[in-house]
């Protein structure tokens, strides 16, 4: 199989293509970022270097995404390129949520229909499209309530998706991503805020507690490590489920901060309001914040996000062997 991946630098796009490349001996990959590979990734990629091609571009940019589509000739895509949320990059410079989330995906998809051979385009969406509902349990039929231009600009790169599938016979599935974690987090210009467990990594590492607000413990989340994430997508991308479906790539329970602080064995020192590492509001655990359920995952691809205290074990393990990823942090 062909495969054409975009935000491939990106933590869980890295992730997804060593998956794709491991597990499909016969797979030929082409992975596409505004910027070139860094060392971790050429290092996470070690061995498979004669099947990977990496290929500046920016998913904005037609021509160029017409001329990468056109010389590595994928039967499919897996449109991952994305700008993550936060707070002083939305006031800043709200068009480029705009620019990369929804007109990339229209970019990459009229450059897959013009190009004839691509199949499937998967496209990799988050749970921010959730936004601001009142539901505490989210299923993929919950009414978008983006609240955020992030969300708002995912929301309208899944209706172009859907309207591309409609108007030209392609299957595009779309993933709904839960709060990540696992190997190859690290900031980039498409991520500039890390999730709790890359801070309980590197507290972990160097053997210290983590500041966190006294309110973020009495809170919790739905998180997944991208190696389970990987092995979903993985399943879309090859053409498992519903060529129009959309589907909650999640764990599909709460688990609380204090759980989470133990799975790692870091203990938390509590800190003011302001002056903690990582601030979450116990009172804001619905739409985006809450829990994804992941039912339709589970019927229909036959995927099962897995046991948490393995994914931080694994994670511990690469945070070990990569312990320069988290020197900032400390």
């Amino acid at each position: 199989m062909r495969y054409l991946v975009t935000g491939a630098r990106g933590f869980v796009m890295s992730v997804l293509v060593e998956r794709l490349l491991t597990a499909e001996p016969d797979a030929v990959v082409t992975t596409v970022d505004l910027h070139a590979p860094d060392h971790l990734l050429t290092t996470h990629l070690a061995g498979h270097e004669g099947r990977v091609q990496h290929v500046r571009a920016d998913v904005g940019d037609s021509s160029a995404v017409a001329e990468v589509i056109a010389e590595s000739d994928p039967e499919v895509i897996v449109h991952g390129a994305t700008v993550t949320h936060d707070a002083a990059s939305e006031r800043l410079d709200p068009g480029r949520f705009i620019h990369v989330n929804t007109g990339g995906t229209a970019t990459v998809l009229d450059a897959a229909r013009r190009a004839g051979r691509v199949r499937r385009v998967l496209l990799v969406s988050s749970g921010a499209v959730y936004g601001s509902s009142p539901l505490g349990l989210l299923t993929e039929d919950a009414a978008p309530a983006p609240d955020e231009m992030y969300g708002i600009s995912k929301l309208a790169g899944e209706l172009v998706a859907r309207r591309f599938g409609r108007l030209y016979g392609l299957e595009v599935p779309i993933a709904r991503l839960t709060k990540m974690f696992g190997p190859m987090e690290r900031p980039s210009s498409g991520r500039a805020v890390m999730s709790l467990p890359y801070h309980l990594a590197a507290a972990a590492l160097a053997g210290r507690p983590l500041r966190v607000t006294e309110r973020t413990l009495r809170a919790g989340g739905d998180w997944l490590s991208a190696t389970r994430a990987a092995g979903a997508l993985h399943l879309l991308a090859r053409g498992t489920g519903r060529g129009d479906g959309v589907y909650n790539i999640s764990s599909g329970v709460r688990t609380g901060v204090p759980e989470l602080l133990a799975r790692f064995g870091v203990e938390a020192l509590p800190a003011p309001a302001g002056e903690g590492v990582v601030d979450m509001d116990p009172d804001a655990e619905s739409g985006k914040n809450g829990v994804y359920a992941s039912d339709r995952a589970r019927r229909e691809l036959l995927w099962n996000p897995g046991d948490l205290q393995e994914q931080v074990t694994e994670y511990l393990t690469w945070a070990r062997n990569n312990p320069a990823v988290f020197v900032a942090s400390r």
